[in-house]
């Protein structure tokens, strides 16, 4: 045991709630009983794969140099104690260096007995007509600046699947520049930033004037962009007002309601499919997608002007069409939709495998109209939101030592 500072595999900061303050090898476990009197155990297995140390993990590159496949199954721990700050010192069998774990991170991380959920992403809430009427709205004027004001608008977009920032510049690519502050941005066939206005040789729905019917961008690749942003720069014309539909409510509604047609939109694999001039996208796939693990809705995958061709069986065909036929008509009820307006200055962030958007018709006869757009993945936004809650458990960290 030394008094070198307490290390953890994460290189985050922990706080020291409740401690160890016993622990007993039971088997193939390290039995830890904290300060309230509750027990955890934790298998060596865990423990060594987890281990902070430098020789198990690279300091400078943050990733582990111990591989688990060069242990002999015979491996296990030959002593563990606690010592007198808490931490839980275990020593190895086969030479390898023992381990310290520090309390805080111990604790925080106890999956027996500890509440621990390796799954950390807030848990998504569904909403409709009925319990929300605009999206969760936040100042957008200092973003760049104001992390607090960035966790609550990240937050507000992993849980409602989408927000809102108001007082944004209205600087053309300034899109970029807050996407860039939450991650890496996607580029697509339409390019890094894309801007949606009435062109005069569209290649896309979305640059007419046309009414857009609620739809996920690019449901025609394999793995349709996770996040999307839309920024206004101008908006003058009458008309265009902005539609939300969350798909997770509408999956929910018909796992209740309309049991036959949700079997048929999760396991029926339909054609997406764009008709571009310069490229050929193409990707099947249910319209609702399940988690492979718990069989719970998580992804939407629809958009009415970028079907193909299905190749289903004759006698799947006419159900299958009547069910995607179902599901356009609940994205244009009313009891699913918002509606909302552009401003200058409005940036909107949403969740493109969860919720569908689309717009009413304007006029760009009697008005100009100017948004600008970006892709992310939906991975940005979790590992940004860990980053902002990493920084603040420091700053506390700092404040209170």
């Amino acid at each position: 045991m030394t008094d070198a500072p307490l290390l953890t595999p994460d290189f985050d900061v922990w706080p020291i709630g409740r401690r160890p303050t016993a622990v007993a090898l039971t088997g193939t476990d390290v039995v830890v009983t904290w300060t309230d009197a509750s027990t955890s155990r934790f298998d060596i297995w865990w423990l060594i794969d987890n281990s902070p140390m430098p020789e198990h993990i690279n300091r400078a590159t943050r990733e582990a140099t111990l591989d688990l496949s060069t242990l002999p199954d015979d491996f296990h721990a030959t002593a563990a104690t606690v010592e007198p700050s808490g931490a839980l010192y275990v020593t190895w069998s086969h030479g390898i260096a023992s381990s310290r774990y520090h309390p805080g991170w111990l604790a925080a991380h106890a999956y027996d007995g500890g509440g621990f959920v390796a799954d950390d992403r807030p848990t998504p809430i569904a909403w409709g007509a009925d319990t929300m009427a605009e999206p969760p709205s936040f100042d957008g004027s200092a973003i760049l600046e104001d992390d607090t004001t960035l966790e609550a608008w990240l937050t507000a977009v992993a849980v409602y699947g989408f927000g809102r920032l108001r007082g944004v510049s209205t600087a053309p690519d300034t899109v970029n520049t807050v996407a860039r502050h939450i991650g890496t941005v996607r580029e697509t066939n339409f390019g890094r930033v894309f801007d949606v206005r009435s062109k005069v040789d569209p290649d896309s729905n979305a640059y007419t004037a046309l009414e857009l019917t609620p739809h996920v961008d690019l449901p025609t690749r394999e793995y349709q962009p996770g996040l999307q942003i839309l920024h206004c720069l101008e908006n003058t014309a009458p008309g265009g007002e902005a539609v939300m539909v969350d798909g997770l409510r509408i999956a929910r509604f018909l796992v209740e309601h309309e049991p036959e047609t949700y079997r048929i939109l999760t396991t029926e694999r339909f054609t997406f499919q764009n008709r571009s001039k310069t490229s050929d996208y193409r990707w099947l796939s249910p319209v609702i997608v399940l988690d492979p693990t718990t069989n719970a809705p998580v992804e939407v995958r629809i958009a009415g002007f970028l079907r193909g061709p299905t190749d289903l069986p004759a006698d799947r065909t006419g159900p299958a069409y009547r069910a995607l036929r179902r599901i356009f008509a609940l994205s244009r009820d009313p009891r699913f939709q918002i509606r909302y307006g552009y401003r200058p200055g409005d940036l909107v962030l949403f969740d493109n495998r969860r919720l569908m958007h689309g717009r009413a018709a304007f006029d760009p006869s009697a008005g100009s109209r100017w948004l600008q757009g970006i892709y992310l993945e939906r991975d940005e936004l979790h590992s940004r939101l860990r980053i902002l809650r990493r920084n603040a458990r420091a700053r506390t960290a700092v404040a209170t030592a």
